[in-house]
């Protein structure tokens, strides 16, 4: 039986509607697993800057149509009209000529016209593969990111429980007349400091899954789980592997070299259109009182004076100038790689030590000062000393990885953009 009541249907009507909702927005909200490999390919996909340099090239190579025609101008037509002056009537005698010219382009500019575009296409391809490395690395290195401050917040929330262990601690003291308030009011102090890291690493995780949703183009409300530990590094390939992939691969070289083969296609078509165009002209001559003449010829262009003597010099110099920038380059390319691979031996020394020694030594010393501090045979001081160290080490051993992955990105891009 149904009751009608005042502001039922509102009611219905509401819960029909958050129903409805409920599981739209719960769709929405999507969530999506990713393996560092998985990001990196997606990055190759989606990266919001590989599409626009997919419509730069396309913008550069749209410059083909019309590139190879040999007929570079419009026909010309000359149309006179030539009154009688004497002999004949002014208007009943009216002569007429006419006459149309073509010029042909026959010195191979035109298909080299066509190989500068294919040059240029390379080189959009070469800049594009600079955006997509760059792209891949903004992904690594937001997850990266995202994974380091998530370390940083295991071990904060770690450092919190031993702090509110060490302030439990301390307030049994008190209420047991074997300890001071100014034992309880330090270990509080510690506990908000720890408290605060955590808050921080908490912001530094959102801030690197917003950028690496901006990365790979997600909404900004897609949940992601990163899966890929970084704790771990692979062991590194020896040196040389890395200096003979970025002479290969590395997309700064590459670029130089893109571009100086499209300065030499540049400068081989302004060689070829000094060349003198040639055309054919084809004409009608009626005079006044005279016989009707047909006209059929050659015309040509005199090579009297230089042409295209400024734009020949400048790409002369250009070619000259990214020559010499490619070994600069390299040079500077090399240097760079060998002082990342250095970097990321010490890092990885740094990181050994503290996993392997530091972090072992500094977590027994904690143990002793706690278990001694509670007993009454250690003041508070070593007790808080030694807190502080184990906390601040668990830190310097996130930095170390940090600096250790950092290292990487220029040995990757020496790789092509592979992560090592």
């Amino acid at each position: 039986m149904w009751i009608s009541r005042p502001g039922c249907g509102a009611m219905c009507a509401a819960l029909v509607v958050l129903c409805v909702v409920c599981p739209v927005n719960a769709a929405a909200a999507e969530q999506l697993r990713l393996t560092l490999p998985d990001a990196l390919e997606r990055a190759n996909q989606r990266a919001p800057e590989l599409v626009l340099a997919d419509l730069q090239i396309r913008q550069v190579g749209a410059r083909r149509a019309g590139a190879g025609i040999l007929l570079p101008e419009n026909p010309r037509i000359t149309l006179e009209a030539r009154p009688a002056v004497t002999g004949g009537s002014f208007l009943g005698d009216m002569g007429y000529a006419g006459n149309v010219t073509g010029l042909f382009d026959l010195g191979g500019a035109p298909s080299a016209r066509v190989k500068e575009v294919e040059r240029d296409v390379e080189l959009a391809n070469a800049t594009r593969n600079i955006d997509r490395i760059d792209a891949r690395l903004r992904v690594f290195l937001a997850y990266l990111e995202a994974q380091l401050a998530a370390l940083r917040v295991s071990e904060a929330r770690r450092g919190i429980e031993l702090a509110e262990r060490v302030l439990d601690a301390a307030t049994k003291r008190i209420e047991a007349g074997a300890g001071a308030e100014f034992e309880r009011a330090s270990a509080e102090v510690e506990l908000a400091r720890v408290r605060v890291t955590e808050h921080a690493a908490l912001r530094e995780r959102e801030q690197a899954l917003m950028s690496l949703r901006d990365g790979l183009d997600l909404s900004e409300s897609t949940e992601l789980e990163l899966t890929t530990a970084v704790e771990s590094p692979e062991v590194l390939a020896p040196l040389q592997t890395f200096l003979q992939s970025a002479e290969k691969n590395h997309p700064d070289l590459l670029v130089i070299q893109a571009r100086t083969e499209a300065l030499i296609a540049t400068r081989t078509r302004l060689n070829r259109e000094l060349f003198p165009k040639l055309g054919l002209v084809a004409g009608v001559d009626a005079a006044p009182v005279s016989p009707i003449f047909g006209i059929l010829g050659i015309v040509g262009e005199l090579p009297v004076a230089q042409r295209n003597q400024g734009p020949r010099a400048v790409v002369a110099r250009e070619i000259e100038t990214e020559e010499a920038r490619l070994d600069l380059q390299r040079r500077r390319i090399f240097r760079d790689i060998r002082a990342a691979w250095d970097a990321h031996g010490r890092r990885m020394s740094e990181y050994s030590v503290l996993s392997e020694s530091a972090l072992p030594a500094a977590e027994r010393s904690f143990a002793l000062a706690e278990a001694g501090w509670r007993a009454g045979r250690f003041d508070w001081f070593r007790v808080a000393l030694a807190a502080r160290d184990l906390v601040e080490l668990r830190g310097a051993r996130i930095e170390a990885l940090a600096a250790l992955w950092n290292a990487r990105v220029v040995l990757a891009r020496a790789r092509g953009g592979d992560v090592p």
